[in-house]
């Protein structure tokens, strides 16, 4: 087969995508949101000696069930609402590891707090679509 030599010039490159969000870009996210998720990233180190995704997750559920008990606060609301868009985005363009962390660590965990029902309506599409009972 002989090879076709084109005299013609390229076109631009295809853009480029940007690269998936990684666990430790999800934690950076939300702890830029959230000064308590950033002392809990602080102690959740010292005792692990490093970055547990689906273990710091929990401290995530804890902080917005503690901030939709004192709703009533706006910083609190801003900050719940920082955190709800850092995990929908973690769901939007996270890697695979990012989003398995979010749906069985955050959400599906979700089901199972109290305050799940006040939660539930404040979830982007993407993190309510992989509850239970979705």
């Amino acid at each position: 087969m002989k090879a076709r030599i084109s005299g013609g010039v390229a076109g631009p490159p295809p853009p480029q995508r940007p690269r998936p969000l990684n666990n430790l870009d999800l934690v950076d996210n939300l702890c830029s949101v959230s000064t308590p998720l950033r002392e809990a990233r602080r102690v959740h180190v010292k005792a692990y000696g490093c970055l547990v995704p689906h273990v710091f997750m929990a401290d995530v559920l804890r902080r917005v069930g503690q901030c939709l008990g004192l709703h009533s606060l706006a910083t609190q609301r801003n900050e719940m609402d920082g955190i709800l868009a850092a995990i929908e985005r973690g769901m939007t363009d996270g890697d695979r590891d990012t989003r398995n962390v979010i749906a069985m660590s955050f959400t599906r965990d979700s089901e199972l707090e109290p305050f799940f029902g006040a939660l539930q309506p404040l979830l982007g599409p993407r993190t309510r679509a992989q509850l239970h009972g979705k």
